[in-house]
């Protein structure tokens, strides 16, 4: 299981894998809408900047919820895969990477998927996809 940053590069090394690890946060709006924050490892959430561009305040979700409603392990959120109710938010510093490497929702598995495969993916999911500006 990776249930770190640390056991992530441990195990990145170990298997020779390339790319930035993912932070995937999962948030519920004021508005009763649930919230993917799409970003990288090391950047932090910056609330009153999401605040400002979506008009909505987020707070970070429980670990009930992120087991509930997006069947996620907490730690181990998905940046997709999951209900259409759930809103993604996509940080534009993921783009600026080659590789992006996540967790399919468990402590066990690791996606490595080239940053060009991402963007046409989040245009085909039927949930609502918020590109933020560069």
């Amino acid at each position: 299981p990776i249930l770190s940053y640390e056991d992530a590069e441990r195990e990145k090394a170990r298997l020779h894998w390339s790319g930035i690890e993912s932070k995937n946060v999962f948030m519920l709006g004021n508005d009763h809408n649930y919230y993917i924050y799409v970003t990288v490892q090391g950047e932090k959430v910056d609330f009153k900047l999401l605040k400002e561009l979506l008009g909505v305040k987020l707070s970070i979700a429980s670990a009930e919820d992120v087991k509930t409603v997006a069947e996620c392990v907490p730690g181990c959120v998905s940046p997709f895969g999951f209900s259409e109710k759930i809103i993604i938010v996509a940080d534009p510093k993921i783009f600026t990477h080659t590789d992006y490497l996540f967790s399919p929702g468990v402590t066990t598995k690791t996606v490595q998927l080239n940053i060009q495969d991402l963007k046409p993916v989040f245009e085909k999911l039927p949930n609502k996809v918020i590109f933020l500006a560069a």
